[in-house]
């Protein structure tokens, strides 16, 4: 029986990179994904500055040079019900646009190159955790690994197959690949735009990519909310004119962490898997590449001992799960609290755009933009209710 170090469940960001991290390393790794590759994969397709950031400089050049098929340097924010827009402009790009079958095919080529056993169209249907391994059932057959990588999105089968219960909230969203004409297109082309008031609990996006727009909905609340309705409110607010090509996709955002943790004997949680999309902006491709990353190192540096990779992996995501808990005050505030938000945004609403695009790029954190924000007590009295 062929007994790898490490099986990775599921080919995204996260599992890509923990894949690769593990065959640089000189691991046996397996990487497992249910569907052929390259495979459509619903998002927006927003690749932020942070997210590249995580990336080997030689991965990230490459992705740039290859996969990009719009940077966009500019932002834009529109709050609806407050009528105020604020506009961010950097010098490296805020937001990179993909479509996400190439980057997760370029972050899989990455892996491969690396040393790892990529095998499309193998789907874990069961796992079966042991004292020394851990063993998938697969329709190609049994798989064994000394420790598993679950990084298969939220709705992760293999989470829920190694003991986790489902995740506490989830952000229902429906995203759209839309082609319009040209004068619109141009219109919309130079800025990733997102807009508040356009669905309840949640916002509005239209990131340009090569040659069409993606738009989508999201929302926070788990009941009550027609998506569909609501992405064609925003389709009509947009002023698209007739729509040549409209391709929906529904999907799920975790909006808070495991309440199990991350780590269950020699299962490792990474991605939307673990439940570490931001909660603020629902975005989770820095999160995925930040865990899958983290996870090898702890596996690498674990010396084969589970409690000890346990420890290692914990500590590691320590400062993401430090980002997660403010972005949740955060989201609470923009979703929840509407006096609250139109007050924090006509008070100082280009600040707070400044600052969060400097997350996005990752040259700041929630932390230290909070530190300095004029909303810092009411939200500080906001925690302690």
């Amino acid at each position: 029986m062929t007994i790898h170090d490490v099986a990775v469940v599921g080919a995204g960001p996260a599992g890509a990179c923990a894949a690769r991290g593990l065959a640089e390393a000189g691991a046996r790794v397996v990487l497992l994904e249910k569907h052929a590759l390259p495979r459509y994969k619903t998002c927006g397709g927003g690749l932020v500055g942070r997210a590249l950031a995580g990336l080997p400089p030689a991965l990230r050049a490459a992705v740039e040079s290859a996969v990009v098929e719009r940077a966009c340097h500019a932002a834009e924010l529109h709050l609806r019900e407050e009528r105020l827009r604020f506009a961010t402009r950097r010098l490296r790009p805020v937001i990179s646009m993909v479509m996400r079958d190439r980057f997760d095919r370029a972050l899989v080529a990455a892996a491969e190159a690396a040393g790892a056993d990529v095998r499309p169209q193998c789907e874990v249907r069961d796992v079966r955790l042991r004292e020394d391994r851990v063993e998938l059932a697969t329709p190609a057959g049994p798989i064994t690994a000394r420790f598993v990588v679950a990084a298969d999105g939220a709705t992760s089968l293999t989470a829920r197959k190694a003991g986790w219960s489902e995740p506490r909230r989830s952000a229902p969203g429906l995203e759209a690949e839309v082609s319009v004409a040209e004068t619109h297109f141009t219109r919309l082309a130079g800025a990733a735009r997102f807009d508040f008031g356009v669905i309840p609990g949640g916002y509005g996006w239209v990131f340009p990519k090569g040659t069409h727009l993606s738009i989508g909905v999201a929302t926070t609340r788990q009941g009550g909310v027609n998506l569909h309705a609501s992405l064609a409110r925003y389709l009509e607010m947009l002023g698209l004119g007739r729509l040549d090509r409209v391709e929906k996709h529904g999907f799920l955002i975790p909006l808070a962490p495991r309440r199990e943790g991350v780590i269950r004997g020699r299962v490792l949680l990474a991605g939307d898997a673990a439940g570490l999309a931001d909660p603020l902006t629902g975005e989770g491709i820095s999160a995925a590449i930040e865990s899958g990353t983290l996870a090898a190192r702890a596996i690498r540096d674990g010396d084969g001992e589970p409690s000890r990779i346990a420890v290692r992996y914990e500590h590691g995501l320590a400062a993401l799960r430090r980002e997660l808990q403010i972005g949740r005050l955060l989201a609470r505030v923009t979703y929840e609290l509407p006096r609250v938000r139109r007050w924090i945004f006509r008070a100082c609403g280009q600040a707070v755009s400044e600052g969060v695009t400097d997350v996005l790029m990752g040259e700041r954190t929630y932390a230290s933009v909070m530190s300095r924000a004029k909303t810092y007590a009411i939200l500080l009295g906001l925690r302690k209710r």
